[in-house]
Formats: structure tokens, sequence, C-alpha cells
């Protein structure tokens, strides 16, 4: 395989561009004026002549946009995923997901969702389907720290918020329950993103743009000299590739066993789905904003699906992406009935409309896990996103892409990312395989 280096990555980008250009001039040259509507499929880019083929693992948060912005960098990509894009048991999965900027003092990550909304609001344009709703976000009894750091960085970083007591929530929406709240940070620009919708979304318009996507997953196969050589499928079968990206979620211990076991802890969410009254939108987006950890857990306001509650549980339970049954548990609806309760008390007594099991997947210290892997210089993983991974796909598929093609190395993400920044759970040492 050819070992590319970053000469080599930005002669291909010259390449890839200076065609792309050439092709548009010629168009502009030769297309008589108004004869056709502007194409509504996305232009697929040219193929790099010195990049080699880029195999990614999972069509979720990290590997769809990873996929994407690879293949907009003209990278000949496959993008497999055991179960499709938007499948039940994707952490990625579900209906919703929230998108904000409050991460008490990690300014990088205020930073990362800040760029990241920029991208979604693109994405949906391009994409031409409703994905984004700004209802806003706000984070009832924040500790006095964190309350304290998002102001600092909010500031910083020229992001909107207001604090609030609990007297001016209950003001301003009197529909909810603020009763021994004793302040609130908020975000008025934050909301909800289509979760499952955006990864089907994501996924066929990389296809529409020259990708290649299957339903299938594969592991490590044969190596030489420090590099992968091939990979193997789930039915025995190989598949030659330059590269490979395991960005598979809860399913990257299962991928690289030796390797992330320990550094990956799957867990189990459980969510509801609340009914609001016939013709009462109380608790609608437009109406409503999301709660932020408001003691007992969190919640969606009502995009088209129900109220989105996801309680906090007595305790922390693993789960098998691929063996567990997705039924959620008695327990858990009486914490989620709590919640409601307390926060939406127009919604006690309303049925819930439909559930889910969803998985987490978590590093040790909640940071991401984007490296190479320490034996074989041309597979990467992606992954670790500790319940803040999706709202950041746009951009994360960005900077992984940027790394990949040499375009550009934060030091300070691909320090927080490195696998040398993570210890194993229970503190054991990092495996090797």
């Amino acid at each position: 395989m050819e070992n590319v280096n970053r000469r080599t990555v930005l002669t291909w980008l010259g390449t890839a561009t200076a065609a792309a250009a050439s092709a548009s001039t010629t168009l502009a040259q030769t297309k008589p004026a108004q004869t056709k509507p502007a194409q509504t499929k996305p232009a697929a880019p040219a193929i790099g002549r010195n990049l080699p083929d880029i195999t990614v693992l999972g069509a979720g948060a990290f590997g769809v946009w990873t996929a994407l912005c690879l293949r907009e960098r003209g990278a000949n990509v496959t993008l497999l995923d055991s179960y499709g894009a938007g499948n039940a048991r994707q952490a990625s999965g579900d209906e919703t997901r929230m998108i904000r900027c409050a991460y008490g003092d990690r300014e990088i990550y205020s930073r990362w969702a800040k760029e990241a909304f920029a991208l979604w609001h693109q994405r949906q344009a391009e994409f031409k389907r409703r994905l984004i709703f700004v209802n806003g976000v706000l984070g009832p009894n924040v500790r006095q720290s964190e309350f304290e750091a998002q102001q600092r960085i909010y500031k910083k970083l020229d992001i909107p918020f207001e604090t609030l007591s609990a007297d001016e929530c209950k003001k301003r929406w009197p529909q909810g329950g603020f009763e021994g709240d004793t302040n609130a940070f908020y975000e008025p620009n934050a909301g909800t993103v289509k979760a499952r919708e955006a990864l089907i979304a994501a996924t066929e318009v990389f296809v529409q743009k020259g990708g290649t996507y299957k339903i299938g997953m594969a592991t490590l196969g044969a190596s030489a000299g420090g590099k992968m050589t091939s990979l193997k499928l789930a039915d025995g079968a190989t598949m030659s590739t330059g590269m490979a990206i395991f960005a598979c979620g809860p399913w990257l211990p299962t991928a690289l066993p030796n390797l992330l076991n320990n550094f990956i802890r799957r867990t189990r969410s459980e969510i509801f789905y609340v009914g609001s009254p016939p013709g009462d939108l109380s608790y609608h987006w437009e109406r409503f904003p999301n709660i932020l950890f408001g003691g007992g857990g969190y919640a969606l306001s009502d995009v088209d699906y129900g109220y989105k509650v996801a309680p906090s549980g007595p305790g922390t339970l693993t789960i098998d992406p691929d063996r567990d049954e997705r039924i959620v548990s008695p327990i858990m609806w009486e914490m989620a009935r709590r919640f409601v309760a307390h926060r939406t008390p127009g919604l006690v007594g309303q049925p819930v409309v439909a559930s889910r099991v969803c998985n987490l997947e978590n590093s040790d210290n909640e940071h991401f896990i984007i490296d190479t892997h320490p034996e074989l210089a041309n597979v990467w993983i992606a992954g670790g996103g500790s319940g803040h991974g999706f709202k950041m796909g746009p951009k994360t598929g960005e900077y992984i892409a940027d790394r990949i093609c040499a375009t550009a190395d934060p030091v300070e993400e691909k320090a927080l990312f490195a696998l040398s920044s993570h210890k194993a759970f229970g503190g054991g040492p990092l495996l090797r395989g």
C-alpha cells in the first residue's frame, strides 16, 4: 500500500480541486443560458489518485459524517454498518437529540458545539430536510462552579445566554414546574436535532456524492509491516482496503477487543415519549424549552413524536448492543413519571406513546477517542461519544477528515483525543492487540 504523507495528500487535494474547478469552468462556457434548472443531486467529487481507498465501519454520528466529509474531499470511501444507518440499536439512533453548548468548564466542547450547530444548519439546507428545531435549552440548578464557568465561556465565544430565577422561568413558561429551583442557565439558540433522520439523510447524500454504502461489519484481517492489509467480513470473506476507520460506537470493543475492551463502557439508557392531550401544544417545541439535567433526568420538547423524557436511574446498567432486549423497565418509567410531575405537570396522567432503550458508549474521562491504532498506521479509531457525540457529528466528521488528509491537526484536540490520554475502566494499562 502506498505511504500517504502530507505532500502527497496536498498534491491530491490540489488535483481534485483543480479538476473540479476545470469542470465547472467548462460547463459555464458551454451551457446555454436558462435552458435547464440547476442540478438537485450533489456533485460527486473526483477520486483523488494519491489517497488510499478508505473503509469506514459504522454509520453512526462518528462514521457517517467522517465518510461524507472524506468523500467530499475526493476519497474513495466505503461505509459499512451491521444494521444500517438509523437502526434501533445505534447509540446515535432514536428520534431526537439535544444540541447545546453548555459543558461547564470544558471550553473545547462549547466551541465545538457552536461550530457544529452552524454546520448542522448548512447541512439542513443542503439535505433539503427539516432536521433542526430551535426551542432553547434550560438548565435548572446548575452547580455554582459550572454556572460561573459557562457564563465566562459563553461570553468569550459570543454565545447568547440568559441567567434566570425560578420566578422568571415560571413567568416565561407557566406550564412548567420550577418549584425549588435556585437558578437556571438558558441558551435560546440551542434546541433539538432529528437523530435517526439525520443519519439516513447524511448516508443518502454520501451515496449521491459517489460513496459506497453496504450493510455489513468487519474486523481486522491480515497485517504486515505495521499496516493492515485487509479486513475480515462477518461471513469470513476478506476485503481489501488501504485504510480503515473504526467508528462503530458501542461495537468498538467488539471490533477491536484486544485494544478497546476496557476503554469503552457500554451502558443502558431508557427513553420515554409522553403524549399530550389532543390539541394541547403546551409542551411542543415552539412553546417550551428542552430541560437539561433538571433533577432526575433531562427532557426534549415535542417535535412530532411526543415529549421525550430520559430519567436518571438508581444505578448504571451495562448493555450488550447485539444481544440484549430493548424493553423498558417499570422502575425507570416510575422515575420518568416523577420527572414529568415535577417539570411538566400538564402531562401527568398522559400515556407513554413510545419508548426506547438506547446504548451509551463512554470513555473514562468523557473525551472522544480519535487516534490511529498503536500498531497499525493505517487504522483509525473514532468513538467514545460519552453522551455528546451526536450533536458534534458534522464538526467531528470535518475534524477527522482534516487529520486524515493532513490539512489540519489541532494540538489541543489531538492531545485530548489520543488513546494515551485515556485509561481503562478499573485503572488497567492500555492493552495492545
